[in-house]
């Protein structure tokens, strides 16, 4: 597997060098003026940053916490005679071990850039679309190239690293080891768009340590393309989709079966094909936007480029949006229903409606304001066997075989500088969400099935340019109810902040205490103390600090408990 790696690692290498040099005509004949552009210029350039943090910690129960821990992280980037960008980062930490020596980075990647040719070299990840590689970290190397209106990406790398079986953690789940390769082209042209991506991956099972029968983890195969395109119909109508198939076989391993004859013969299991599709419709009229989308995907869609993958569910929304009085309104509406049980193969239906408005209201430079709302319905009719059996009519069981979840958001806030000059800044804010959400059953909702929550800020925000100085008094409230009891934490909080030496040294301090009360009995109430600063050193170098102190007290079946932490960070970052 070692060698299949470093296998990777020479092709994206010599790639990269075959395009330097004779990527384009002009590249091969490179004349004298180009070479007179490297004078005056370094072969090589050094810049980027590197950073260290230690964190003290002291509680009064320290749940296996460490009291210290350090963390060293670093990004550069090597540039050659100003063409050629070779990024670099790194990450060391003593985290989770009491060990005095330093762990190795958990990623290391390198990112060479050289004009429209960028390599990725390491622990990376790349995004192909949706239905084949979507975001999925390997080891390997990949490539990427921007030649005017083309987009050529490919990768090749190790999906997964291959894990045994440890008896004493049983909490980590064996995996096999997992290989992929692909490739995604597109073209982008000034009115329409056109491409494709493949990708496969597959596990390597023959040394493995567990038994994958008694545990149910079998070594997969995968193949997975996607075609898409768009054009502009006209100047203000835009269609585009995407059409993706997935070829899975969940079980690799060769099944022996045993003729008459007395012979043996070994086959594969089958392989399953899954489909998805997409579209959208965009149509801008007299600065109005409608837009219409569409998207399947079959039951048991799944690739193995992505780490989590949704499908059995089909989609159709709409959306609106328009600007009024000279741009100070904006208006925006969306709404549609998503279903599943595509095949009919699932013991309930699920039928899901949402719908949102969003305003958003600017009079002037110094108010803002913005009202969202959004609300989701879903309808479950569960599909019961028994109840089918034993009805007598086909209404004998709607009520108690039908549900409908329901929940409704709101969310608004309000900005208003009332005062601004170059002496004094002061406004004021205001933020208020709420969320409902409960389960109907037959039309009525049940005791227990409904819950509230409600939060509210308001901040009163004062600067002082004379004396470079920033206060922010603010009041939090939160009120939830669920499970028919009510829960009320309100408190207020108070902060400033000073800049010193030139406002090369900036420095803050807040202090905080909010109550918790459970049906008006108090249950918690809790002191937050924070500071903080940072100071800038001759440009490259720079200190940061801050501490914190919490003190709660809880009370449990009149029994009142109090505790402490404290946490201290010290940090130095440098960079050139």
């Amino acid at each position: 597997m070692e060698k299949r790696l470093h296998r990777y690692f020479v092709v994206v290498f010599c790639f990269l060098l075959c395009c330097g040099s004779g990527l384009t005509a002009a590249a091969q004949s490179m004349n004298m003026e180009d070479y007179t552009s490297f004078k005056g210029k370094k072969p090589l350039r050094l810049n980027g940053g590197v950073s260290a943090v230690g964190t003290w910690y002291d509680a009064s129960e320290m749940f296996g916490r460490q009291p210290y821990t350090w963390q060293l992280n670093g990004n550069l980037n090597f540039n050659i005679y100003g063409l050629i960008d070779i990024p670099l980062s790194f990450g060391l930490n003593n985290f989770g071990s009491q060990y005095t020596y330093p762990s190795l980075p958990n990623r290391l990647s390198i990112h060479p850039r050289y004009k429209w040719i960028t390599a990725h070299i390491g622990d990376v990840a790349m995004t192909f679309s949706p239905y084949t590689l979507n975001g999925h970290m390997f080891t390997g190397g990949g490539v990427e190239l921007t030649p005017g209106k083309w987009n050529i990406a490919a990768m090749g790398g190790r999906l997964m690293r291959g894990v045994g079986y440890n008896p004493a953690v049983p909490s980590i789940p064996p995996t096999y080891e997992r290989w992929g390769e692909g490739a995604k082209v597109r073209y982008n042209g000034s009115k329409f768009f056109a491409g494709g991506s493949f990708f496969t991956a597959k596990d390597t099972y023959k040394t493995v340590s567990f038994q994958a029968d008694s545990m149910g983890i079998f070594p997969k195969s995968n193949v997975a393309a996607s075609v898409e395109g768009g054009v502009n119909i006209t100047s203000n109508l835009k269609l585009s989709a995407e059409y993706a198939i997935s070829m899975l076989n969940r079980d690799t391993r060769p099944v022996v079966t045993a003729e008459s004859d007395g012979e043996a013969t070994t086959q594969k299991t089958a392989t399953d094909y899954y489909h998805a599709i997409r579209a959208s419709l965009d149509y801008t009229f007299w600065k109005n936007t409608i837009g219409i989308g569409y998207e399947r995907i079959d039951p048991g869609y799944e690739t193995l480029g992505a780490y989590y993958f949704n499908n059995d569910y089909e989609n159709i929304t709409a959306s609106y949006a328009r600007p009024l009085f000279g741009g100070k309104v904006n208006i925006a509406l969306t709404g549609g229903f998503q279903r599943d049980d595509l095949d009919g193969s699932k013991n309930a239906d699920n039928i899901r409606v949402v719908g949102s408005a969003n305003v958003s209201y600017t009079p002037t430079d110094k108010v803002n304001m913005s009202l969202s709302y959004s609300t989701f319905q879903g309808y479950r009719l569960i599909k019961s066997q028994f109840d089918y059996i034993n009805q007598t009519t086909p209404y004998e069981n709607l009520d108690t075989l039908n549900f409908t979840q329901i929940s409704h958001n709101l969310d608004f806030n309000f900005n208003w500088t009332f005062q601004s000059n170059e002496s004094i800044t002061q406004g004021v804010m205001f933020f208020t969400s709420y969320q409902e959400a409960a389960d109907r059953q037959g039309g009525y909702i049940l005791p227990g099935n409904l819950s509230r929550f409600l939060n509210a800020s308001t901040a009163y925000t004062l600067e002082v340019a004379a004396i470079d100085t920033g206060f922010n008094l603010g009041v939090n409230v939160s009120n939830n109810y669920s499970n028919q009891t009510n829960f009320l934490t309100l408190g207020p909080m108070l902060a400033a902040t000073v800049k010193l030496l030139k406002k090369k040294l900036v420095t803050g301090a807040s202090v905080s205490w909010n109550r918790s009360a459970q049906e008006t009995i108090p249950v918690a109430d809790v002191l937050n103390c924070r500071w903080n600063a940072s100071m800038r050193i001759a440009k490259k170098h720079s200190l940061q600090a801050s501490a914190m102190y919490q003190h709660q007290k809880r009370t449990a079946q009149l029994v009142t408990k109090k505790t402490y932490s404290t946490t201290a960070q010290l940090g130095y970052s440098y960079s050139f």
